[in-house]
């Protein structure tokens, strides 16, 4: 066995043939892995956190797109699902998982979702006391809070003054970036570290007890469960991504913690498991809508994310959010005569996209791929919600709006939105996209119809563990990377005890 070493380790620091020992090791650094890190080291047992991604200092960030995908995306941002239509699903590549490119909003878990999982699923452990327990935890150590009016800038406002002129409800979003100066790339990773992301927050805490080693540069292919756990693969030139040796890391117990859709393809590639695995995939489906001022917006820039529309009674969100212009273009639904005058008056635009809170949709994550039926509940939903941002943009001054739908058009009149978005429109013409993927190793007491036991133990296996959004037993209708956290604190505490 190669010595136990501490700290963060990357491609240069293996031998070409790494062996490490220690009481827990841990697969993935997201939200889920990092704060199961910290919650068994802090009980005084060693852990190996292993990362196919690098490690990231801030300075490192590019405000670049296609640095991004490069660096920082799973598939290199072209992750995609596919089904009654297309729709790309992007997740995070690197120490700190999909927290170095989310735009760092933070939801405590509806109650009401906390309550069904508990009650119609079995999932005793996330009781009320103890999760707000955790969540609490989490808001401190993330610094959340809801940014200042003058970094949100006019992306947002307009938003705002929309909303405020129909009468709906609103509220500035909480982001775990509290030094947020407005700079509006978070999706390429926060480059003056005002973003508090797992890597620097509970990983950071993990570390700091000198019994985490933190593995970049290291996929895992190959996990074995005897009388303990054996997680192998190949460690990866950050560069090229092609293998320069192998490693073993010799644990008692694994935790799994690769996010829905990398978690069930170890489980279905390695055997392991039984039940759905791969199956209940959900997502927050969306599509964008861009609308015209007769003023400046410059919608790059400002807090990236922070506005929001609460509409959970009728199973959506309206969240304001930024894009670069060259995304802008690639997902403008307009023929190009139309959208390069678009994009001439990118500056004078702004974007609102929705979280859908799906119910109706089928998903499911195999080896061979991703797939995703939007379900005609959830389509209509979405419909209501385009019309929806397209009715606030009016309200607020808006001389145009673009609906994301293939085929509509330019909308110019308020009186128009009903006639060009109507309910009958199917879901390949809707310009989709999604995040937040949940729900495909789901947790539940009956092993027929969960693969996750309520502790966080995979069914039928006493030394593999699940901590991350694929456990959700339902969609959860908000961003999720604080319930991901609470996960990962619930399931590290068990892990330890075990």
């Amino acid at each position: 066995m190669t010595p136990f070493v501490p700290g963060k380790r990357g491609a240069a620091d293996y031998a070409l043939d790494e062996r490490v020992e220690v009481d827990a090791v841990i697969i993935g650094s997201g939200a889920g892995g990092s704060a199961a890190a910290a919650a068994v080291a802090e009980r005084g047992l060693s852990v190996a956190v292993v990362e196919a991604g690098s490690h990231w200092q801030p300075a490192a960030f590019k405000p670049s797109a296609t640095w991004a995908w490069r660096h920082l995306y799973d598939g290199r941002g072209t992750r995609a699902t596919k089904g009654n239509m297309v729709m790309v699903l992007p997740g995070g590549r690197g120490v700190g998982g999909s927290t170095l490119i989310n735009s760092a909003i933070c939801f405590r878990t509806p109650d009401a979702v906390l309550a069904s999982w508990r009650d119609d699923h079995g999932c005793s452990d996330f009781e009320a006391t103890w999760m707000n327990q955790c969540f609490d935890r989490i808001w401190q150590r993330l610094g959340v809070t809801v940014n200042p009016v003058e970094v949100q800038r006019d992306n947002n406002l307009v938003f705002k003054r929309g909303a405020d002129a129909l009468g709906l409800r609103g509220e500035w979003l909480a982001r775990a970036a509290p030094a947020c100066v407005g700079c509006g790339s978070c999706q390429q990773g926060c480059n003056i570290g005002a973003k508090q992301s797992s890597d620097r927050t509970f990983l950071a805490d993990a570390l700091a007890t000198g019994l985490v080693t933190a593995m970049g540069d290291c996929r895992v292919e190959r996990i074995e469960e005897g009388k303990s756990v054996i997680a192998s693969g190949v460690t990866l030139d950050p560069g090229t991504d092609t293998p320069r040796g192998r490693f073993e890391v010799h644990a008692r117990h694994a935790v799994l913690a690769a996010g829905a859709v990398g978690t069930p393809r170890l489980l279905l590639a390695n055997g392991l498991g039984k039940g759905p695995i791969g199956e209940h995939l959900h997502v927050h489906p969306t599509a964008a809508t861009l609308a015209r001022f007769p003023h400046e917006i410059k919608p790059w820039t400002g807090v990236t994310q922070g506005y929001y529309v609460d509409q959970w009674e009728k199973g959506f969100l309206l969240q304001v959010f930024t894009a670069p212009p060259d995304q802008a273009w690639v997902s403008m639904p307009l023929p190009p005569s139309q959208a390069v005058q678009w994009m001439a008056d990118l500056r004078r635009c702004a974007m609102a996209g929705a979280v859908v809170h799906d119910e109706d949709s089928v998903g499911q994550v195999t080896e061979a791929g991703l797939w995703y039926w939007l379900g005609d509940r959830d389509r209509r939903v979405l419909l209501e919600a385009m019309r929806t941002k397209a009715r606030i943009y009016f309200a607020a001054g808006a001389e145009a709006v673009v609906s994301g739908i293939h085929g509509v058009g330019v909308i110019e009149r308020p009186g128009d939105i009903d006639a060009a978005i109507t309910d009958d429109i199917p879901a390949h013409e809707i310009g989709l996209y999604a995040s937040h993927p949940m729900g495909t190793c789901r947790m539940g007491a009956d092993p027929s119809l969960a693969v996750v036991a309520p502790s966080g133990r995979l069914h039928g296996h006493e030394r593999l563990w699940v901590a991350d959004a694929s456990v959700f037993p339902t969609s959860l209708g908000v961003n999720p990377q604080v319930t991901v956290y609470a996960i990962g604190l619930t399931v590290g505490r068990n892990v330890a005890a075990a």
